[in-house]
This record gives structure tokens, C-alpha cells and sequence, in this order.
């Protein structure tokens, strides 16, 4: 008997040995050398940026650890879907998500979309819409011609000592020494080499010969992300504006409100006449303009 206890009990011994090895804590990673990027992204049906925020817009995360981001609708919206793209997350309730641990670059998509208990608001767009009718702003028949800015009203007559900025959305000119229309734009969005993608342009049309033109708008027309927007710069493509008795209609643009952040669309007032002996364009005046803040569709009354 005795031998056969002395087995049972080492039995014991190495069960309890093997149990112990087995609830031991699993080796630590070394510290994190390997780090990936979270980035944020905004959608919305009316906007090129969406109406909200995600933030932070991106943040670099060591390897297996986790990271919030706080999400935000606009007022009167509300925030429809979350696409984590593999970053994975848990809604904490209070406008923020926390990821799961991260292990590749990964960006999380917020959607917004009109709230329905906002419809009374939403359909009343007066606030957003700014409105100044009385800029009356000549326009000179020269090369540099004068540059106003949407947001704040200020223009700029530019001079050959002190041509006017990138900080003005339009610039009525002439161009190869012949006194016409054509609308120039900033250069910071020059870089952007698919037309579609800039955030300032005119609504127009492009021909089989890729030649762009912007021409005068009337009441009723509606300028939105549903047009095409184009970025005439040679004399001949503004020839609609070139007439004997002249136009008083509308030219339709957007552009990036530095403000909000997102594309703003709207319209100028233009009053144009034509020049004896030859038609021009000129004189010229803007003689108002609006837009709407919140990136929506506008409609000239």
C-alpha cells in the first residue's frame, strides 16, 4: 500500500506543477517600436465635407493600443452610420467611440444626414444664406482687373505694383490684350490637377475641345453640387458675356468657406454692356452676390 500512495501523491505534485506553468502570464511585447496612423473622414449627401466633425483628423497609435475619437453633427443633423474600416470601436455613449486595438492604418468614416425633427428648420434656409446686394463693384478693363472675396466682402482693383491675392475668390479680367471676361481663380488650388475635385469653379460646361465656359444664369437656376463647375481663363470662352446690349443675369460659383470648411455654393449679380465699335463686355459691375453658408443648394429668386 504504501508504494502505491507515494505514486498518488507525486501524481498530484506534477498535476498541480503543470497547472501552475499553465496560468502563468504570457511574455509582455517589448515596448512599441511599430506605431499606425487613425485617420477620421466626414460624409454627408449635400457637401463635399459632410456636416459634422471627426476628431482628431488623424493621430498615430502604438501598435495594440486603443484610441477615442469624438464625433459631432452639425445642428439639425444627425449622424446616420460609423465605418470603422477595420479600426473596430465601441460607442461610449457620449459622443465619442473608442477603438479596438490597432494593428494597421485604418480610418473611421462618420455620415450625417438632415435630422427629421429638424425638417420645420431645415426648410427654412434664410440664416445660412448670406446675402450682400448692394457691393456694386466696377470692373476695370485691364489685365489685373478687381477681386472680391465672398466671405467677407472685401475687394481688391489690382495695379501692376500691387496685383491682388489669393485671398479673393474671383477676378473678372481681360486677357491677351482685348478687353473680355475671363474668371480666374487662387492658386492654391492649382495643384489639383482633376477639375472636378477643386473647390473653387463656375458653373459651366466643357465642349468637345475642352474649352470651358461659364454662362450668364437667370432666375430660377439653381447652383449645387448636381452642376458641373468649370475654370474659363481664355478670352473666348466667356463670349456670352461679350454683347452689343449687354447682360444683366447671374454667374454661378462655389468655393472653400475657410470659415466652416466646406464648399459654399452661390451666385453673382453681373451687369455688363457692350463697347462701341466693338462689343466687350464692358462696362462691367457686380452688383451683388450670395451663397450659402451651410453647403447646400442655392436657388437665384
Amino acid at each position: 500500500m504504501t508504494p502505491r500512495i507515494r505514486v498518488l501523491v507525486s501524481a498530484t505534485f506534477l498535476l498541480g506543477a503543470c497547472a501552475f506553468v499553465q496560468a502563468a502570464p504570457p511574455p509582455q511585447r517589448p515596448a512599441g517600436t511599430t506605431t499606425w496612423t487613425v485617420s477620421t473622414a466626414v460624409m454627408g449627401p449635400a457637401s463635399l465635407v459632410g456636416h459634422g466633425s471627426a476628431i482628431p483628423v488623424s493621430q498615430v497609435v502604438n501598435e495594440g493600443d486603443t484610441t477615442t475619437v469624438a464625433i459631432t453633427p452639425d445642428p439639425g443633423y444627425l449622424l446616420t452610420s460609423l465605418d470603422d474600416f477595420d479600426c473596430g470601436g465601441t460607442d461610449n455613449g457620449d459622443g465619442t467611440w473608442t477603438t479596438d486595438p490597432i494593428y494597421g492604418d485604418c480610418t473611421i468614416t462618420a455620415t450625417f444626414a438632415l435630422s427629421a425633427s429638424d425638417v420645420v428648420f431645415q426648410g427654412d434656409l434664410d440664416p445660412d444664406i448670406k446675402v450682400a446686394d448692394d457691393v456694386n463693384l466696377d470692373l476695370p478693363a485691364t489685365l489685373l482687373g478687381a477681386s472680391i472675396n465672398w466671405q467677407t466682402g472685401a475687394t481688391c482693383t489690382g495695379t501692376s505694383d500691387a496685383p491682388c491675392d489669393n485671398a479673393y475668390h474671383l477676378r473678372p479680367a481681360t486677357g491677351f490684350g482685348v478687353p473680355v471676361f475671363v474668371f480666374r481663380f487662387p492658386t492654391n488650388d492649382d495643384f489639383v490637377l482633376d477639375d472636378s475635385l477643386r473647390s473653387y469653379g463656375l458653373a459651366g460646361y466643357s465642349n468637345a475641345d475642352d474649352e470651358q465656359f461659364s454662362p450668364p444664369l437667370y432666375s430660377g437656376a439653381t447652383i449645387g453640387p448636381e452642376q458641373t463647375f468649370v475654370f474659363p481663363t481664355q478670352p473666348f470662352e466667356t463670349a456670352a458675356w461679350v454683347t452689343t446690349d449687354g447682360v444683366d443675369a447671374y454667374l454661378g460659383f462655389r468655393f472653400l468657406n475657410s470659415n466652416t470648411g466646406r464648399i459654399n455654393y452661390g451666385y453673382a449679380h453681373l451687369i455688363t454692356s457692350g463697347a462701341d465699335p466693338v462689343a466687350t463686355g464692358f462696362p462691367a459691375t457686380i452688383v451683388g452676390y450670395a451663397y450659402n453658408r451651410r453647403g447646400d443648394a442655392i436657388t437665384i429668386p
